[in-house]
């Protein structure tokens, strides 16, 4: 007659320990490894860490199995994770919810060419209609080659690493690739034939950012919140420019003839993250010369 009182009890306090117990907040693995993705984390447990006070304790994990970006975003609905890191378009505003931070600063869509080091073709690009007597190499599954194509390039399709080969066998001209990770990637591939075309750079809005589930307005919220208070108050900024990615990237920037494209794809949504890059890319105040 004493065991309903005692299971009762007990219910009670598993319930007291799990509404103090810290929320969890499932982040996507990535399937490859580089500088700038431990840096998106390092972001992340900054915004998170911004809001603990007001939005209730919130603990990062990683999924532990690697996913590609279209596979991020469907686990999203299939409750595997909760946000996904992921190229701003149009199509995928309207599927999801987008938290419009731009956590490249719009180096993503800031690319540099993958040319033959001995092709003196492509010393003479210095715009758009000079680039178009050219083929370039992309891979089919980034919205880039969506890019190059409505631009009216000639553009071959591969995958991330086989498109260094189309190049070096002259299958191709040129493999645009990001300017924040062209280096390490060319390194990678192991294509000592190829070398960064050093007279111009191709650049046109592209904004890489989290998207939640469509319905989970709470959790849009408080990122939206954390990132805008790191912006805020110099974290965000500060983290960019320490990095040596970042810093590589701007000194490849330097000299350099803007090639500038469109993208169709991005939305007034889309467009909102571009508003935080003019003052992210540019110099790191002090703490003297920060406002009060």
């Amino acid at each position: 007659m004493y065991k309903w009182p005692v299971r009762l009890c007990w219910c009670i306090v598993c319930v007291c320990s799990n509404a103090n117990a810290a929320q969890i907040l499932r982040a996507p693995t990535f399937t490859t490894s580089h500088a700038i993705i431990d840096y998106f984390y390092e972001q992340l447990d900054l915004a998170v860490e911004a809001t603990q006070e007001d939005f209730g304790e919130l603990k990062v994990v990683r999924v532990a199995i690697p996913v590609e970006e279209e596979r991020q975003l469907r686990n999203l609905n299939e409750d595997i994770a909760d946000i996904a890191w992921a190229t701003c378009s149009r199509e995928r505003n309207e599927l999801y919810t987008p938290v419009a931070i731009p956590f490249s600063a719009g180096l993503f869509g800031i690319r540099l060419a993958v040319v033959r080091e001995s092709d003196q073709t492509i010393s003479r690009v210095d715009s758009l209609p000079s680039l178009r007597s050219l083929v370039a190499v992309q891979s089919s599954k980034w919205h880039d080659f969506i890019v190059l194509q409505q631009n009216g390039l000639t553009v071959l399709a591969s995958d991330r690493f086989s498109a260094y080969r189309a190049v070096e066998r002259g299958l191709a001209d040129f493999y645009p690739r990001g300017v924040a990770e062209i280096t390490e990637e060319m390194a990678a591939a192991n294509v000592p034939q190829l070398a960064i075309a050093p007279n111009f750079a191709l650049r046109y809005p592209v904004f890489f950012i989290v998207y939640v589930k469509k319905d989970n307005a709470l959790l849009a919220k408080r990122l939206t919140t954390g990132f805008e208070r790191t912006i805020n108050s110099g974290q965000y900024k500060a983290l960019l420019h320490e990095k040596a990615w970042f810093q590589e990237a701007m000194q490849l920037l330097q000299h350099r003839q803007f090639v500038d494209l469109e993208n169709h794809q991005v939305d007034d949504k889309c467009m909102q993250a571009g508003k935080y890059i003019p003052d992210l890319l540019g110099v790191v105040k002090s703490s003297s010369d920060k406002p009060g």
